[in-house]
């Protein structure tokens, strides 16, 4: 046992120094050296993390988590792309066994963010559903509020505004609960941009209104910016032009780098005035860079209304064709940075799909040598108890079986010498059939008992046989459901070759009247005197199969008995 214990140990250290790879170390190492420069320098950060890495997959699931965690936050500081799908579920799977409450909620808003890069809103829904169930059993609001307005996005992105308003209303709520007022005054603007999508334009202005007085205290310039920005389209689309005006002028002084969208929808507000040089002055600042991809493509169509409006055709349908133009080099280059996408992903599919079965050799090959030295140490202390055993039952068995065919014999024996007599005394009675016919009935009544006798030694040593045993073992622990028969070739043959020793006249029945297949099987089964589901577990069929196989074999076997089984009848034959 010491021995056992000693190579136990051995066996289980080489393999949890395995784990650690070359793969692994390297990764850890730059982590180490990026998460000093997370927050003052993340260009750098990401640069360290995303292109030292050259084979993520290869990564243990602890060091890959860790890594694609930190990916995660650099692509919310500086914008890069986040990792690929496969990567996060292998992060949400790890910290749902390992991590911690606040980790695995963290993995699973990156998780349904990769799915919606993805376009895959129901698998991102799924997630999100998830994990906020988790984060409420779990008493976590921040977290549920920040799920609830991710669940928001999804809604809206699909063009279920009023569900969209609902999860950003019960964000604003659990946001509420633990004081976080800047992402509550958020959660209020994109309720309130849902309202405006329906035309609820007086609820969309009471929620930016509300949200303008809690970034006013706690948000950034930014955020103020988006906010006036916000209350400047309501007025305008509710034809208040001096609110309208007053609020985007102030949105342009708040953020002037995000400032091409409010200048667009001035040069809107203008051209709606007629006011067309103010409205070409406006047009010209909104000719500067913007996240905002849709103020690009609206520039020239704007443009074109002026042109139109004021009656210069020529230069009207030049403005048009340009914004034709730019419409359709926007999309080329969106569809084209989405087939990029596609290819990237696809080959990192292919890749993932040969390091993984890579992977799953190496790992096959080092599990079956622990299982090798594991299974020799257990065969080493436990084969000569369980050979002993087996020994003992085998010899057991072929004494009692040696013992119970010894007395077949002998039964056999009397009986071949009964009706050798029987023979006789039929000869001696037909010259003295009154004076020999008690003593015919006496041997007639012996030969009867001693059919009985090998009857009954028959079927004892028909119920003490091995194959009987073994199928007595099988159904009991046999699954009804299981896919594949309970037994083989060689437990058919064993079964074949009791019937033809002991009862030799139900095989040329069989042969005599073509059986084949499962009904074959039943007829030998029958007289293991088995109920239908038994019968059925062994066959590995339905019950009503079973049913029909009897009902055909009854039918050639011409037995008129209703009341008759099949098993009694096939006993019975000579």
């Amino acid at each position: 046992m010491r021995i056992f214990l000693a190579l136990l140990v051995i066996a289980l250290g080489w393999i949890m120094q395995g784990c650690t790879n070359e793969a692994d170390r390297n990764a850890i190492r730059q982590m180490e050296q990026a998460a000093p420069l997370m927050q003052s320098d993340p260009e750098v950060a990401h640069v360290l993390l995303a292109d030292s890495v050259a084979h993520p997959e290869l990564l243990s699931p602890e060091v890959n988590a860790r890594w694609c965690l930190m990916l995660c936050q650099l692509a919310d500081s500086i914008g890069t792309p986040l990792p690929y799908v496969p990567q996060m579920e292998r992060t949400y799977r790890y910290m749902k066994r390992h991590g911690t409450i606040d980790e695995q909620l963290q993995a699973a808003l990156y998780l349904g963010r990769t799915y919606m890069d993805d376009q895959d809103q129901e698998a991102a829904l799924r997630t999100y559903t998830e994990a906020l169930q988790q984060s409420i059993m779990e008493n976590k609001p921040n977290q549920s509020g920040y799920i609830s307005s991710y669940m928001g996005d999804v809604y809206q992105f699909q063009g279920m505004y009023q569900q969209a308003v609902e999860k950003y209303l019960t964000a604003s709520r659990y946001f509420q609960q633990v004081g976080n007022h800047r992402s509550e005054g958020i959660a209020f603007i994109d309720a309130s941009r849902n309202y405006t999508f329906m035309d609820s334009l007086d609820i969309a202005l009471k929620y930016m209104l509300r949200a303008d007085s809690m970034v006013v205290l706690y948000g950034d310039s930014v955020d103020r910016a988006c906010i006036l920005n916000g209350l400047g389209n309501i007025y305008k689309t509710r034809g208040n032009e001096i609110l309208a005006k007053k609020y985007l002028q102030k949105a342009i002084k708040y953020d002037l780098e995000e400032s091409a969208p409010s200048y667009l929808a001035l040069a809107k507000l203008e051209l709606s005035k007629q006011n067309y040089e103010q409205a070409r002055l406006y047009l010209k600042q909104a000719e500067r860079p913007t996240i905002n991809k849709g103020t690009a493509i609206e520039l020239p169509y704007q443009y074109y209304l002026i042109e139109k409006q004021i009656g210069n055709t020529t230069k009207a349908l030049a403005e048009l064709e340009n914004f034709i133009t730019v419409s359709d080099s926007i999309l080329w280059l969106r569809n084209n940075a989405e087939i990029n996408g596609l290819e990237d992903k696809y080959k990192y599919s292919l890749l993932l799909s040969d390091n993984a079965q890579l992977r799953t050799v190496k790992t096959r090959r080092t599990a079956f040598l622990a299982i090798v030295v594991l299974l020799t140490l257990y065969l080493y202390f436990h084969y000569k108890a369980r050979l002993e055993r087996k020994n003992k039952c085998i010899y057991q068995q072929a004494l009692i079986l040696e013992q119970k065919n010894n007395t077949l014999l002998t039964l056999k024996n009397d009986l071949q010498q009964k009706q050798l007599e029987l023979k006789l005394l039929s000869r001696q009675m037909s010259q003295q059939k009154v004076e020999w016919q008690a003593l015919y009935e006496k041997k007639v009544a012996e030969i009867h008992q001693k059919e009985e006798e090998i009857s009954l030694q028959t079927r004892s040593i028909w119920e003490v046989s091995p194959i009987t045993k073994r199928l007595q073992t099988l159904v009991r622990k046999v699954n009804p459901n299981a896919t594949q028969p309970p037994l083989t070739d060689k437990d058919w043959n064993a079964i074949r070759e009791q019937v033809r020793t002991l009862y030799p006249a139900v095989e040329k029945v069989i042969l005599t009247i073509g059986l084949k297949g499962s009904e074959e099987k039943l007829c030998y089964l029958s007289l293991f005197k088995f109920d239908t589901n038994q019968e059925a577990i062994l066959l590995n069929v339905a019950i009503n199969s079973v049913n029909t196989y009897r009902r055909n074999i009854r039918k050639k076997l011409q037995i008129q008995n209703p009341s008759q089984k099949l098993c009694d009848f096939l006993l019975e034959l000579k």
